[in-house]
Order: structure tokens, then C-alpha cells, then sequence
């Protein structure tokens, strides 16, 4: 019998050798990264082929992920071995949680699977509380809890939902802070730079670990995480769970399976979201690019597309609408911002270069109205909460339909006076371009069924 220890992961000592070569097989995929660099003639120099999810130490111990539980299971029935586990996984003493809010029913039901099922994701639509069902789970678990979340925006959204959903205030370790509490919000990049020790001491305090968007999981920092938190309960929130890459089964992995999903429709049927109207606008615009990212180069730097989206934002804006501009370039959104100024509207850029105390200023006018338009980068994708936002204009093309998707979804937040909210899709004339704008049809498609894109394909 082979005795498997569950903490962080779990570990096999003296695995027969055909259940670790079938154990491998199952935890092996192709590397993305590699695979683009051959495809697109580049340097491929360290850039593993593969990526696999066992390892084995010196002294013959395998380690896999708790989501391979099942394929444990299987690779040891293949050679006629039983398993048995042994549960390390932490657990502290309970502590009395008190649920300040009212969850609405989907929302309850989405916390009460997390807490019965011990780990797995939830994917909730932009709008539909995912941050509200993380503070009910963790109210469930009655665990001191470890938030993961990879900005620091992300990191003072969970301070104020635990603040509303528990009245407590939230640890924090992020930017030079480390401070411990019940809950404790920490993003990933200040967690990767302890040490192994350090960071399985902090793992071991923790009987829940919560990790926000958690599509991100299948990087290598992340995984690196999870690897030294070995809490009991282990949950996942998303809106957008499928990858493009082809990783998403990573996820199910270390994390554990989707175990609540409810679609935009549904909350749209009960009036907690509300449905956009798609405008393709034709730039005319035709560059020469055979990759996305020469693509992406070559449209921002177009000064008459820049004008057609400075117009565009200005009339929005003058007519009273909160406006959001998307860019895949950080100089794009600074010119675009520049170029709305010059001609009498007040905008600014946000992005990664824009200070973190400066940024919490421009949100904060934003979500107020004071500031009409914003000029964003991806930064924007995953934490950005203006429930007032009314035009979204995609400046640049955007090729993941999981993207397209989480981009929708920051319309779609009812707001009292909130008209119909409208994203304005840029469509270049190029190949490349026209290829992309066909996948985020699809993912208009998917959310907003055929019904709600009348007339969308006269547009196009």
C-alpha cells in the first residue's frame, strides 16, 4: 500500500515506477510559451517544452497537486496498488465570523459549495459579488484566512468587502506592509520573494486560503504559492476560468473543479446586471502586421485611429457618460489622455506607471463622476470596480475571448439613471485584426445571446 501524506500537496512516498511514469504523463503539458516562440521563429533558449505539475526529490518522494487526487488514484489502481491518505492539511481552532451582509441566493448557495466541497472555484460573471461569496466562504470555514490577489488594487477592494462582509479589518502584505489578522489580503508578488521557509511558516497559520482571479493559477509563481499552503479549505474566484493558452485544465489541478457557476443571463434575468449594446466602428485603418503585437504597435501609433477615439470618447463625455478606454500599450494611453485634454475634455491615463497613491485618487474621482474618462491598460481587466461606467471603448484588439468577456462585464452593473450601456469594438481592415474581432463576436455571442446582438452583423 502506498501512504500518501495531504498538506500543501501531496506527497507519495515509494511510488512504483509505472504509477509515477503514468502520474507524469497526466501532469505534462505543452508549454505555451514555447510553443509560440517556435511558431513565430524566436529564441527559444530556456523556455522549458513541457510543463509538468510532479515532481520527485531526492529521496524518490513524488509531489503533485491536491487537485490530482483522481489521477493518484488511478495511475496506482492501473498497477494493482492501494493508496491511503493521511490528512496534514491545517486546521486551526474555529473562530466566530459574523455575516454582515444579506447574500443574495445565488450567492449563498456559491459560499455553501465551496465550504462543503473543502477547495474548488466559483466563476461568477463581473458584478454578480464574487469578493462577497469569498467573505461568506470564509465566514463558512470559521479559518483565519489568507486572501492571494496579484495588484494592489485587488488588495484594497478586499480590505473594504471584509470590512462590510465581517466588520473586520483586514492584514495586509503588499508594498513593505506585513501585518497579520483573521483575514489577511497578501498579493502574490510580495509572497514570491520569501524564502521557502519563511514562506511555509506564514502557510502554516492559515486553515483557508482564498486566491482572487483565479484563472492566473497555472503561472509558476503561483503554483509556487500553493505549494507551501497547506490550509484545509482552498478556494478559487473567477469570471473568466477558460484560458487561451490552453492551460485551464491547470487549474482544476491546483485548485480543484468549477463547483458553482451562474451565467450573465441568469443574472440579468433577476436584475442584477444589465444588458450592453455592441457598436462596431470601422477605423479604416490597414497595417501590415502578421503578429499581435506588431499589430498592436502599429494601430496605437495611427494618429488618424487616435483621432477617430478621441472623438469618439469626447462626444460620450460631453454628453454627460463615464467613459473607459482600453489600451494593450502604456504610451497609448498617456498620448489618448493627452490628445482629450488638448481638445477640452478632462482624461487621464491610468496605468501601471501612474503611482499607486495617485491611482487610488483617479478611481476614486472616477467612480464619483468627476472624472468623465479614463485611459487604461490591462491593469484595468481585473479589478477595476466603476459600477457607473457607461461607454467602454476597446482601442486596441483584444484576442483572448475570456478578456472580451471580463471587458463586457464592467458595463453590465445596474447604477441608478444608468441608460444602456454601450462598448464601442474598434475593427481594423487587416487579416489579423478582422480574425480577432470574429473571436470577440463569439464572446459577445456567448454572453449576450443571438437575440441581444440584433443588427450587430450590420454593423460589422
Amino acid at each position: 500500500m502506498v501512504h500518501a501524506v495531504v498538506d500543501s500537496t501531496i506527497r507519495l512516498p515509494g511510488l512504483p515506477p509505472k504509477a509515477a511514469e503514468l502520474l507524469r504523463r497526466g501532469l505534462t503539458f505543452p508549454n505555451p510559451e514555447y510553443v509560440n516562440r517556435v511558431r513565430f521563429e524566436r529564441w527559444v533558449g530556456a523556455t522549458p517544452e513541457e510543463i509538468c505539475l510532479a515532481e520527485v526529490d531526492a529521496s524518490g518522494t513524488w509531489q503533485v497537486p491536491r487537485g490530482a487526487v483522481g489521477l493518484v488514484r488511478q495511475a496506482l489502481a492501473a498497477v494493482g496498488e492501494p493508496v491511503a491518505f493521511e490528512d496534514q492539511r491545517t486546521h486551526r481552532p474555529p473562530l466566530d465570523y459574523t455575516l454582515r451582509l444579506e447574500l443574495r441566493d445565488y450567492q449563498a448557495r456559491a459560499a455553501g459549495e465551496l465550504v462543503r466541497r473543502l477547495q474548488g472555484c466559483i466563476v461568477v460573471p463581473c458584478g454578480g459579488g464574487k469578493t462577497v461569496i469569498g467573505a461568506a466562504a470564509i465566514a463558512g470555514t470559521r479559518q483565519p484566512a489568507l486572501v492571494l490577489v496579484h495588484t494592489r488594487d485587488l488588495v484594497d477592494q478586499w480590505r473594504i468587502a471584509i470590512q462590510q462582509a465581517l466588520g473586520l479589518q483586514a492584514g495586509v502584505i503588499a508594498d513593505g506592509a506585513f501585518t497579520l489578522a483573521e483575514v489577511t489580503v497578501a498579493t502574490v508578488q510580495t509572497l514570491a520573494a520569501l524564502d521557502d521557509v519563511a514562506l511555509a511558516e506564514l502557510g502554516r497559520g492559515f486553515g483557508t486560503v482564498v486566491i482572487d482571479e483565479v484563472h492566473h493559477v497555472p503561472a509558476i509563481t503561483f503554483r509556487r504559492l500553493l505549494a507551501h499552503l497547506p490550509g484545509r479549505y482552498r478556494f478559487g474566484l473567477t469570471a473568466t476560468p477558460d484560458r487561451a493558452d490552453g492551460l485551464t485544465p491547470l487549474l482544476d489541478l491546483c485548485i480543484g473543479p468549477a463547483v458553482f457557476r451562474i451565467r450573465h443571463e441568469e443574472l440579468v434575468q433577476a436584475g442584477h446586471l444589465v444588458v450592453p449594446r455592441i457598436e462596431p466602428t470601422a477605423t479604416g485603418c490597414s497595417p501590415v502586421a502578421t503578429d499581435h503585437t506588431r499589430l498592436v504597435d502599429l494601430l496605437a501609433g495611427d494618429a488618424a485611429r487616435n483621432g477617430l477615439i478621441v472623438d469618439l470618447a469626447a462626444r460620450e463625455a460631453t454628453a454627460g457618460r463615464t467613459v473607459l478606454v482600453l489600451s494593450g500599450r502604456v504610451e497609448h494611453c498617456a498620448r489618448l489622455a493627452a490628445l482629450l485634454r488638448e481638445a477640452g475634455v478632462e482624461a487621464e491615463a491610468l496605468t501601471g506607471r501612474v503611482a499607486r497613491g495617485r491611482r487610488a485618487e483617479l478611481l476614486d474621482r472616477f467612480r464619483r463622476g468627476e472624472l468623465r474618462i479614463v485611459c487604461a491598460t490591462s491593469l484595468a481587466d481585473e479589478g477595476l470596480d466603476v459600477v457607473r461606467l457607461e461607454r467602454l471603448i476597446l482601442a486596441t484588439p483584444a484576442r483572448a475571448e475570456g478578456r472580451t468577456i471580463q471587458r463586457l462585464g464592467r458595463l453590465m452593473r445596474p447604477f441608478p439613471g444608468k441608460q444602456t450601456p454601450i462598448l464601442f469594438d474598434l475593427v481594423d481592415d487587416t487579416p489579423l485584426a478582422r480574425r480577432q474581432f470574429a473571436a470577440r463576436k463569439r464572446a459577445y455571442r456567448n454572453v449576450l445571446g443571438s437575440e441581444a446582438l440584433a443588427g450587430y452583423e450590420r454593423g460589422a
